[in-house]
């Protein structure tokens, strides 16, 4: 790959070469004016065409148009060298990507919840603003020197709506390990869905060290990845800190058929924030542009039904002075309940936090809301003459409520030596305990030994009452038609056959009446 030599810029002084790509280098520069060190992307001299400019210049504008969102690679100007090469102008960040860190070393669990919720609220933007990026991978993401990502290439973007039907000089260029099937084999140039589908994948890679279907030895070209990412099901991690509620979200949102992923990327975000919640990580907070482009904050529990789903109405905060307020009822702001005095509701954030969105203070999910309380104004009335009382029933009602108090106390406080183990759960907690889990789809391998075709399959959260059922034919055609075999007990089974035989198989798992989908079909040869 040859680098062409950097061009001078008025204004700017050359570094270093910090990349280079198929059709553009990307070189540090310092800018002078104020100094401040840059990154600037140069369009190669040699192979340069209409279509190929075209790209460039709207890859500018779109991240222009984005370029104030916290979680976006800022473009300050573009431009053509003397040389008759376009530029862009855009803010440094240092290497090195998410690609090459999640190669080198293990990002932890919350990291990568952290850092695919901020990816989603920047592609849930920009989806927003009418555009998909189409192209999201760990390389494409970079990292500030605070540790933030920002999502950069929109070289591929496309607007919301357009497939390929409806314009075919639209040639998409994919990256092919974290692209959909969809737009993998022709049937969409990319949207929304898309984008979940790739950002999913790249959290994947971030957990695992490579994409979800690569094969450490295999074949990972392009023609090997393609029938995988078609046909194979997402497989698992791996890692036994990564909770099960991960993995079925990672899963779900690679899944083959667009419609059962989550159908937006602030979906996405708010399951990626369940799971924060689940595992007590500190919450992210969503950071969107609304449908009028006003920076606010997106809600971050679940919806309230009458609410706008998509952010949090937040007011400055109204002091109630001399006025004694009327114990309200629960109110929804923004899908939380906000009651006078309580915790952890939707609450008031000044206006300056929106200048700012990246900054923790202006989560909502931590303040308190005061406002619009209905409220009365306490006269003061005159003392009623104090009632003549019976001393008899005087007694008693003493003897009543010194009874009520050490009953009280006693179910208050309890004894000292209560495990909290033991309180009561909630409804929540309860019907957690009790719900049964449908068995994940197995994955499916195939090896051919002497005198048959050894089967070994995979599956998420294993236990033990699991029973396999086998399906075998001579080809993938025949296995429909196929009866399954005797339960299996072990994830392995090996099918007789005369050497050079082919056998093809699927597997399903049965756990106490249910049953996962069956595997996608392999094959091998007997030896």
């Amino acid at each position: 790959m040859t680098v062409a030599a950097p061009p001078e810029l008025d204004g700017l002084v050359y570094r270093e070469l910090v990349g280079s790509g198929g059709y553009a280098d990307v070189y540090l520069y310092e800018q002078q004016m104020p100094r401040m060190r840059v990154a600037v992307k140069v369009l190669k001299g040699e192979g340069l065409t209409d279509s190929i400019r075209r790209q460039f210049r709207d890859e500018a504008d779109t991240m222009a148009q984005l370029a104030d969102h916290p979680y976006i690679v800022q473009v300050f100007r573009s431009g053509t060298s003397l040389d008759g090469r376009p530029y862009l102008v855009m803010k440094y960040y240092p290497p090195p990507n998410l690609a090459l860190r999640s190669r080198n070393e293990r990002l932890s669990v919350e990291e990568v919840l952290r850092t695919g919720i901020q990816l989603a609220s920047a592609v849930e933007t920009a989806h927003r603003a009418g555009i998909t990026h189409r192209d999201i991978k760990p390389a494409n993401v970079l990292v500030s020197q605070y540790g933030a990502p920002g999502l950069t290439d929109f070289g591929i973007a496309g607007q919301l709506g357009h497939g390929a039907a409806e314009d075919d000089e639209d040639d998409v260029g994919v990256s092919v390990p974290w692209a959909p099937p969809e737009v993998l084999f022709g049937q969409s140039n990319g949207d929304a869905r898309a984008d979940v589908y790739s950002l999913s994948a790249t959290l994947w890679q971030l957990l695992v060290g490579r994409s979800p279907f690569e094969i450490p030895g295999g074949d990972n070209s392009a023609y090997g990845l393609m029938p995988r990412i078609r046909t194979s099901p997402v497989p698992a991690t791996g890692r036994a800190d990564v909770p099960v509620s991960l993995e079925r979200l990672l899963t779900q949102a690679m899944a083959k058929d667009p419609a059962a992923r989550p159908q937006s990327a602030i979906a996405f975000a708010r399951s990626l924030q369940e799971i924060e919640q689940e595992q007590r990580f500190t919450r992210t907070a969503i950071v969107v542009l609304d449908e009028q482009g006003q920076t606010t904050l997106a809600d971050q529990s679940a919806p309230v039904q009458g609410a706008d789903d998509d952010r949090t109405r937040v007011r400055a905060p109204q002091s109630v002075q001399g006025q004694t307020p009327v114990a309200p009822r629960p109110r929804s702001v923004g899908g939380t309940v906000a009651v006078n005095g309580a915790q952890g509701v939707a609450g008031p954030a000044s206006h300056a936090a929106y200048e700012h969105p990246s900054v923790d203070a202006v989560d909502v999910g931590g303040t308190v809301s005061r406002d619009r309380l209905a409220t009365r104004t306490v006269e003061p009335e005159a003392p009623a003459p104090a009632p003549q009382r019976n001393p008899a029933v005087t007694l008693a009602a003493v003897a009543v409520a010194l009874v009520a108090v050490v009953v009280g106390a006693s179910v208050l406080f309890g004894r000292g030596d209560d495990d909290p183990e033991d309180a009561p759960k909630t409804v929540a907690s309860q019907s957690a305990d009790v719900a049964l889990s449908v068995p994940s789809t197995p994955t499916l391998e195939a090896k051919g030994v002497p005198g048959g075709v050894a089967f070994t399959w995979q599956y998420l959260a294993p236990e033990k009452p699991d029973r396999f059922f086998l399906r075998t034919a001579a080809n993938t055609g025949a296995l429909g038609e196929s009866l399954d075999g005797a339960p299996l007990a072990e994830a392995t089974s090996t099918v007789k056959a005369s050497k050079g035989a082919q056998v093809c198989a699927q597997v399903k798992v049965s756990r106490e009446g249910l049953a996962s989908e069956y595997s996608a079909p392999v094959c091998g040869r007997a030896k």
